[in-house]
């Protein structure tokens, strides 16, 4: 047991460097169009991995997800010519290209509509209906069949082409469940052995109404009262995820064994209102956990894409690398090259608003290296997702990606080993039990991350179930946005690792009032010392920890935060509120507003030297000044 403790600790304690360990090194580019010329462009740059997408399937919009015809025709018919025609397109222009294929898993038209006519309306359509239709036996041989021939096709005519493939389902094809928690035969029989694989009678299926309330406050579901609830929605996530364990053993299976396989999957950190329980992704811990999958990917937080805000990926990061699990981060930003003003041919009615775009040459330039150095301060791979066409079509952007491409392949190489002294920790446990129809929902997750990045200091994103597994030595601050549920094994995990070394940490909203049994706002107070509702910050300095008990998520910014963090003896590179990502060779910062600021490093350095300008900041230092741009991103490279 020891051994096993100490090997997972070395396991964190390189986690920067375990997408690396993994093999999964991707800088690519992907577009929804056949995009030749930007491939081409990409190529002159150096970029050589394309993302293709052979597509048989329509988006919510009803246009098809690729310009190519389908190649899924019916049951065991199959046109791969088209897919041979959509990789030699691409070969065509870049000779040296490789790609990563998606694999498109979704029901094709005539699946839907035959499977429909049959009977299985609710198991047809994949898109909408997610955990329904993958409980449905005929649908999955079906499709079963479809991606051994697809595989076993191209694998045998691009044998050397392939870097990796990306199994794609579900709404948008991130395996989000749409369903709504509404049920089929299938998916009711499939729930019903569920249940008694864990000892539970089925007596029903729960009044699909209540997944829109909840017993307490409306935000949070009473395991004594509403334990049916509970227990579906885990049932549906479980059962997504199962799903693609399956379809990645099959491809395990049937490409040759240096090709990665991954998926979309994982958004705790994105999925809030209406999604964050019922789409499905709560269950992330299991599929990380599959021995069939190497890499995962999402786009990049939609909530924090303006300028001064810290962006980040949907997952729990740390825990994907605790797995030893690659990521894939998907840089879909609309850059300045997205205003109709400027491009005639995005094809969009009106200009996409604040939220969604960069509205400048040095907004794009300062947006484009902040993805960038999130990515190579995190061990991330990532594609630049040129969605129709012509979103990094200047010179200016492209000089910027070949800079940061160039970079990225250096930082390969280096330790990069994670510094954070602060946990964000996620608990999918705990959140299985709210209510996502309420809007409080987004504060929990979305928002609280969103403060933490303006801390002035680099922050990790981990799950409860790490705190036992891995090595906490590092951190000194834990922020517990959600720990509703802790029963007294939870309890002891915390004691034993979390309230220990004067650490600190903070507790949001409602901590520890349920025990997995019952809920009682009683508990809270037992727990944290303060009384449920308490008004403003608590805060208890203990024998060997300190506890903070903050209510209202409202009350929570940035500054509170920070201070909490400084008090904790957490370093602080910077002394304003802006993003920072840093390991031991790279430190990042992200401003909106420029100006001549100082820089402090938690060691000194022989050579500190601004990556993308080459410039040499300091030397024989553990501090320097830097003159930002309004706005801008600086990458530092730490040289001992």
């Amino acid at each position: 047991m020891r051994l096993h403790k100490i090997i997972l600790s070395l396991i964190l304690a390189t986690s920067s460097a375990v997408l690396n360990a993994a093999g999964f090194e991707v800088f690519a580019y992907r577009s929804f169009k056949p995009s030749l010329n930007h491939i081409k462009t990409f190529a002159d740059y150096g970029v050589n991995t394309v993302a293709i997408f052979p597509a048989n399937t329509f988006n919510a919009k009803g246009d098809p997800y690729s310009e190519y015809p389908p190649n899924w025709l019916f049951y065991d018919t199959y046109n791969f010519d088209i897919v041979d025609k959509q990789l030699d397109d691409v070969l065509s222009v870049n000779k040296n290209a490789n790609f990563i294929f998606i694999v498109d898993l979704n029901s094709p038209m005539w699946l839907y509509h035959h499977l429909a006519t049959c009977g299985l309306s609710m198991e047809s359509d994949s898109y909408t209906m997610l955990s329904n239709t993958v409980a449905n036996k005929r649908w999955k041989d079906t499709t079963k069949k479809y991606l051994k021939a697809l595989l076993e096709h191209v694998e045998k005519k691009y044998p050397d082409k392939i870097k990796a493939y990306l199994l794609a389902c579900g709404m948008t094809d991130e395996w989000m469940d749409y369903s709504k928690f509404s049920a089929g035969p299938s998916k009711i029989n499939a729930y019903k052995a569920w249940l008694k694989k864990r000892g539970k009678e089925y007596t029903g299926l729960p009044q699909m109404d209540l997944f829109n309330k909840a017993s307490f406050e409306n935000f949070l579901r009473d395991p004594e009262k509403e334990s049916n609830l509970i227990d579906y929605a885990q049932f549906s996530g479980e059962l997504v995820a199962d799903t693609i364990d399956e379809f990645a053993q099959l491809a395990r299976a049937t490409v040759s064994p240096e090709k990665k396989i991954g998926a979309f999957f994982g958004y705790i950190m994105q999925l809030d209102v209406g999604r964050l329980v019922s789409c499905g992704h709560l269950s992330y811990e299991k599929i990380f956990a599959s021995k069939n999958l190497d890499s995962f990917q999402s786009p990049g937080t939609y909530d924090d894409r303006k300028m001064g805000q810290g962006s980040g990926f949907m997952c729990a990061d740390g825990t994907r690398k605790r797995y030893g699990k690659g990521w894939l981060h998907e840089i879909d930003h609309f850059t300045i090259m997205c205003d109709p003003k400027v491009n005639k041919n995005i094809p969009f009615k009106g200009t996409p608003g604040d939220n969604a775009m960069w509205k400048t040459p040095e907004a794009t330039d300062a947006g484009i290296k902040r993805e960038l150095s999130l990515s190579i301060v995190n061990g991330a791979s990532l594609w630049f997702f040129d969605m129709w066409g012509g979103f990094f079509d200047t010179k200016e952007i492209m000089s910027t990606i070949a800079a940061g491409h160039k970079i990225w392949k250096e930082s390969l190489s280096k330790e990069n080993k994670p510094v954070a002294e602060i946990a964000l920790v996620a608990d999918p446990q705990s959140a299985l039990l709210i209510n996502d129809s309420n809007p409080r929902t987004k504060e929990i997750f979305t928002y609280t991350r969103r403060k933490a990045s303006l801390i002035g200091a680099p922050f990790e994103i981990i799950s409860f179930n790490d705190l036992d597994k891995c090595d906490l030595s590092k951190y000194k601050f834990f922020i517990f946005p959600a720990a509703f549920k802790i029963d007294q094994a939870r309890r002891k995990i915390l004691e034993k690792n979390v309230f220990v070394d004067g650490k600190t940490s903070l507790f949001i909203y409602a901590p520890a009032i349920t025990d997995g049994k019952k809920l009682d706002k009683n508990f809270v107070k037992d727990f944290t010392g303060f009384e449920y509702g308490s008004k403003g910050l608590n805060l208890a300095n203990k024998k060997n920890y300190n506890i903070a008990y903050v209510h209202s998520y409202g009350d929570v910014t940035a500054q509170m935060l920070r201070k909490l963090a400084e008090d904790a003896g957490v370093k602080m590179y910077i002394d304003f509120h802006a993003p920072v990502y840093a390991n031991s060779s790279y430190a990042a910062i992200h401003t909106a507003e420029g100006g001549l600021k100082r820089v402090s490093l938690p060691a000194k350095y022989s050579k500190i030297v601004e990556k993308f300008t080459g410039k040499v900041v300091g030397e024989n230092t553990d501090s320097f000044q830097y003159n930002f741009a309004s706005p801008d991103t600086a990458l530092f490279e730490l040289i001992k």
